[in-house]
């Protein structure tokens, strides 16, 4: 049984097949919202951002939306492997009262933020030259900093519905707006489906940041007034950008895209929505390391972890099947080592990207 799947798009394959997967290829790496489902990519992201891409010099653009742009912050750090430890070491100290409400959950995720990346260490994050960190949030349209949790509730509802409709009509309720600490976002002439402004990311508002990009409604608190950011009320980066269905246009080199699903969903309310999953062009230049069906069915329960986790579990059992999935997806760096060291096998197992 195969743990990991490569599925690539065409250019993708093609600059893979004639350059060979070094970590220089990688010019861009994406990380996706969907709370705990990350950890089941705790092993490759140790590989990939810990060892084999920290080796290389080039400047690479990393690009995520909640637990993503938490992980790719992870990897912005000069020293990932470190970082990710720490990472790692706290996240298991979430407890299931943590998550008692919206207010409980934000004050716990900021004490999280502020063990983990204190003003030296978001310093050292936003000032590293070789990686340009993009924090993807929506801000909403209609609401001023003086926040309504019912006006809210309205607006989320109405836009879940206008979505149903048409994924263009979210545009009327949210804006993308973009958190840099390079020089630019990457592609910017290729994500113009929705009104996006960039702001340069300041290391003393990190944290402000990525809890914005995480602050998922009815779970955790909005955030409001972000040092340099257009005032306004913030949110959770997957509503507009739940796995990035993205057209990148890199001149040169690939997208590196571990996901913890084959398929792409592009907004936090197409879920369901499998005809709306991306196709051709957003797959072009990615090459995504996903875990196999058969991997994820030898799981406990044969699910990957989720949100409703600190639900539905104790504290003990929640951790206790953590713990597998963690040591599990260390099978899915081996296999991802193993075929860097043996290309034809890697151009063997690519799996085209939908078209």
């Amino acid at each position: 049984m195969s743990a990991l799947k490569f599925i690539a798009g065409t250019t993708a394959k093609q600059r893979i097949a004639d350059q060979g997967l070094t970590p220089e290829l990688v010019r861009m790496v994406l990380g996706a919202s969907g709370g705990p489902k990350w950890l089941v990519l705790l092993g490759l992201d140790k590989l990939i951002f810990g060892d084999w891409l920290a080796r290389s010099p080039q400047k690479i653009d990393l690009v995520g939306s909640s637990i993503g742009a938490w992980r790719m912050t992870n990897a912005a750090h000069p020293e990932p492997e470190k970082c990710l430890a720490r990472f790692i070491e706290l996240y298991f100290q979430f407890k299931k009262e943590d998550a008692k409400n919206p207010e409980i959950l934000t004050k716990a995720s900021y004490r999280f933020l502020d063990n983990l990346f204190g003003e030296h260490e978001a310093a050292r994050i936003v000032g590293n030259k070789r990686r340009n960190l993009n924090i993807v949030t929506v801000r909403s349209k209609g609401l001023s900093t003086s926040y309504s949790k019912w006006k809210e509730g309205a607006g989320i509802l109405a836009s879940a519905s206008a979505n149903a409709v048409d994924r263009a009509y979210l545009g009327k309720f949210f804006d993308r707006v973009v958190f840099h600490s390079g020089d630019d976002v990457p592609c910017p002439a290729a994500w113009p489906d929705f009104e996006r402004t960039d702001v340069k990311l300041k290391h003393e508002a990190l944290a402000d940041v990525l809890m914005a990009t995480g602050s998922i409604p009815f779970v955790a608190s909005p955030i409001t007034n972000i040092a340099g950011a257009p005032a306004g009320v913030y949110r959770d980066g997957g509503v507009i950008d739940y796995h990035f269905d993205v057209p990148w246009n890199l001149d040169e080199g690939i997208v590196l895209y571990p996901h913890f699903y084959s398929h792409i969903i592009p907004g936090w309310f197409d879920k369901r929505r499998t005809a709306r999953r991306a196709k051709g062009a957003t797959w072009d230049q990615i090459l995504m390391l996903a875990p196999s069906d058969e991997f994820v069915a030898s799981l406990p329960g044969g699910k990957i972890p989720e949100r409703s986790n600190f639900v539905d579990m104790t504290d003990e059992d929640r951790l206790a099947y953590w713990t597998i999935v963690i040591n599990e997806s260390e099978r899915l760096a081996d296999e991802f080592s193993e075929c860097l060291h043996h290309p034809d096998r890697l151009m063997e197992r690519i799996e085209p990207a939908p078209e």
